[in-house]
């Protein structure tokens, strides 16, 4: 048998999250890789920011780990309006000439890269392929460990490719996928792949999605960790389709698809409305690891700042931060004062000053000297599938399950629900509670704002820029590293001439 040789080292990480015994690893130096055991602490080592070790600050596996792009929220927050550039920093705004320097304007003119992500999630799938494929003849007889460990992978990888079609491929152009690569040892750097149409890379994402519903049917988890979780897969799979329903490649069943998978992900969960249990929800500095109806998967990084460092993008009130501390006023009234968000994502000071603070990261010892860094990052919660459940319904002529499907999801938000509705019509009233929802939550008004086709203006340095439906901006330019050795790379229409 062949075996994979691989050297780990020891490292240290502070880091608690929900993931309670991720695959029950037990940490230990490993140089072959044969076994199941062995498959299994290599995924738990690549993913070591997902995991707890038996619920302590313990050292986990390797010197150098590689696990998906979640902290992305610096990448979109100011795209998406949810974030302003900070007039009072030096390092964007002239003071002498009154207006924004280039690299202020290119954030707010929506171009930039996010070439990163792209070598995150592509470095990434590298080792995920080598799991998937080494565990089906790893030696071992645990066979419910076989389907566990390759279950987990299987998830990781559609979420991966999922993520990169988001991110890379023009919405309404099916020509422009991304490159998949299932096979463990392809080189990106050498292997010179063409783009897969974005058909192909979803037939890939479900195929996966698919064998692992099947393997977690077979060989359903015994504890609680993170992706080889049916209603996690189910949320993600709401997500998927629902992203998909408008999208180049869009099929007939789309909407229907949506609504069955989410309410799967919702089976055995209510929306109540706690002002304790929501604030419990974001409060990064407790750093507590419990579950809860309102997620299915929940990632804490109190301290480092590599899984969610929302502190850089949104805490920090000195001169070289990028963003203004303090919330968008005219959003701010949006929130309705029986809305349980209103007092856990802003709060006033004792100078009557109001602060964002969703993550309570204003709390933590480091904060007043602008160090408080970490955050939390929920994929695919429960709020996201119910309002999904609700456009879906709604895309699909079913007004009246649309509105008791949205007003579900209401009852954990507001004492007056029918007095919560403000919008001309329902579609728009479930498109409000996504923003109110995940305001500076990751990408997730940015890709609203993708799918459904928002037009945006903005007048910078006296300039009109403008942000059309479909946009070529809506989408990352491949990264030139990866256009200059990759001769078959195309690069995404409207980006080609464009140098960053």
């Amino acid at each position: 048998m062949k075996k994979l040789y691989i050297l780990i080292a020891l490292t240290s990480l502070f880091f608690v999250q929900s993931c309670d015994k991720f695959l029950d690893l037990k940490p230990e130096n490993i140089q072959v890789v044969s076994t199941v055991e062995d498959y299994r602490d290599l995924l738990a080592s690549y993913m070591r920011l997902l995991k707890t070790v038996d619920g302590s600050q313990k050292p986990v596996l390797g010197g150098y780990f590689l696990y998906p792009q979640f902290n992305v929220g610096s990448i979109f927050a100011y795209r998406s309006g949810e974030l302003t550039i900070n007039k009072n920093s030096s390092s964007y705004y002239d003071a002498s000439l009154g207006e924004y320097k280039q690299s202020a304007v290119n954030l707010m003119s929506w171009m930039g890269n996010a070439d990163g992500c792209w070598t995150r999630y592509y470095s990434f799938l590298g080792p995920i392929n080598m799991i998937i494929s080494g565990i089906m003849t790893a030696e071992g007889d645990d066979e419910r460990l076989r389907d566990y460990v390759k279950g987990e992978a299987l998830v990781w990888r559609a979420y991966s490719y999922f993520k990169l079609l988001q991110y890379f491929s023009p919405y309404k152009q099916n020509e422009y996928g991304v490159p998949v690569y299932l096979k463990p040892y392809e080189d990106p750097g050498n292997a010179m792949p063409k783009r897969e149409t974005q058909t192909n890379v979803y037939k890939q994402i479900l195929t996966d999605c698919q064998e692992a519903l099947d393997l977690m049917e077979r060989t359903p988890s015994t504890t609680w960790n993170c992706a080889y979780e049916p209603r996690f897969l189910h949320g993600m799979l709401a997500s998927i389709y629902c992203y998909k329903a408008m999208s180049a490649v869009a099929e007939e069943n789309d909407w229907q698809n949506a609504i069955n998978h989410a309410d799967k992900a919702m089976t055995g969960r209510t929306f109540v409305r706690d002002q304790a249990t929501y604030d419990a929800i974001f409060d990064s500095p407790a750093l507590q690891a419990f579950t809860n109806d309102e997620f299915y998967l929940r990632m804490v990084d109190g301290f480092n700042g590599q899984i969610a460092d929302f502190s850089s993008t949104y805490y920090q009130t000195y001169s070289t931060s990028q963003a203004n501390p303090g919330p968008e006023p005219e959003f701010y009234i949006l929130y309705k004062d029986d809305d349980v968000r209103k007092n856990t994502f802003f709060r006033t000071k004792t100078d009557g000053t109001l602060v964002y603070d969703k993550y309570n990261l204003s709390a933590g010892p480091y904060a007043a000297w602008g160090l408080a860094n970490g955050g939390i990052v929920m994929l695919f919660r429960a709020a996201e599938t119910q309002l999904i459940k609700a456009e879906a319904l709604y895309r699909l002529g079913k007004m009246t399950e649309a509105k008791e499907a949205l007003n579900e999801f209401k009852q954990g938000r507001y004492l007056d629900i029918e007095g919560s509705y403000t919008e001309s019509d329902l579609l728009n009233e479930i498109l409000k509670e996504r923003k109110l929802e995940f305001y500076h939550e990751q990408d997730i008004w940015w890709l609203d704002m993708k799918r459904t086709g928002t037009r945006m203006e903005r007048v910078i340095n006296g300039t009109l820029y403008v942000l059309e439906p479909d946009d070529y901006r809506y989408c990352f330019p491949i990264p030139q590293s990866e256009m200059k050795v990759n001769k078959n790379m195309v690069q995404n229409p409207g980006w080609e001439e464009i140098s960053l």
